[in-house]
């Protein structure tokens, strides 16, 4: 199997035509097309700091962690 990946631009007849490179072998063949539509790229607003981060993606524990927690995470007793 020979698979090709491009991308065009589709007019308003819908008309896209295609020539196939020497290795295709004429004969028979099965196409398969699909139509996948490009979406603009994510846009991220940089980070200003590591503590802007931190504080983005902080969570509340309350009462939920002990030391027997913090020993688990960094194998030190405190």
């Amino acid at each position: 199997m020979i698979t090709f990946r491009f991308s065009t631009e589709v007019n308003d007849d819908r008309q896209v035509v295609v020539t196939l490179p020497p290795e295709v072998p004429p004969g028979k063949t099965d196409l398969v097309i699909t139509v996948e539509p490009q979406r603009p790229p994510k846009t991220k607003r940089p980070r200003r700091s590591l503590v802007e981060w931190a504080e983005q993606n902080a969570e509340h524990w309350g009462d939920k962690l002990n030391s027997a927690d913090v020993e688990g995470f960094t194998g030190r007793r405190f």
